[in-house]
């Protein structure tokens, strides 16, 4: 319409949960989806569990696993495709390792969460990723850590939401696809 001012949707990914949550505090967002906030004032939406797997090459070794899952520890001794320091699942992956028992060495950094299941495809090497972010049919080996790498992911909106915001988190809490059907646990 002509004389009125049009706001659209803007996304934005944060690497790590407290710049998110930060952004919220500062007042430049309406809504944030994320792991669950901590000291947070306003309404908070859980949207599901999210779950992890553990993307390697078509033609890994270890790509043709009998029951689709692998130990974290099988892949000790492999460099992996990681995340730059700063970003959430970088913390994640190391603290996962780090409980089965080693470090992870460091084939690649990725900066964009998307980026790291591409660069394990190409063999680059092992990445674990958020489920939801794979595309079904996607071409690599797609396999779940054993034991299960598992978050609760919420949505949460400032102390006051507008009622757009509102009905967009409850809509989101309804519909999203936070463990998709095409990589799921037994």
């Amino acid at each position: 319409m002509l004389g009125q001012q049009q706001r659209g949707i803007r996304l934005r990914e944060y690497p790590h949960t407290d710049q998110l949550q930060a952004a919220m505090t500062a007042g430049r967002a309406d809504l944030a989806i994320g792991p669950e906030p901590t000291d947070w004032g306003g309404p908070i939406r859980e949207l599901g569990i999210e779950e992890f797997a553990i993307v390697l090459s078509p033609d890994d070794p270890l790509a043709d696993r009998p029951n689709d899952t692998l130990p974290l520890a099988a892949l000790a001794d492999r460099p992996w495709v990681h995340y730059s320091p700063g970003n959430g699942l970088a913390d994640l992956l190391d603290h996962v390792c780090a409980q089965a028992g080693y470090h992870p060495r460091v084939a690649v950094r990725a900066e964009q969460t998307s980026a790291a299941p591409l660069l394990a495809a190409a063999g680059l090497g092992p990445a674990l990723v958020p489920a939801n972010i794979l595309p079904p049919h996607f071409d690599a080996a797609v396999l779940r850590p054993d034991p299960p790498i598992r978050r609760t992911l919420t949505a949460y909106t400032r102390t006051r939401p507008d009622p757009l915001t509102t009905a967009f988190a409850e809509l989101l809490a309804q519909h999203a696809c936070v463990a998709p059907t095409h990589v799921r646990p037994d």
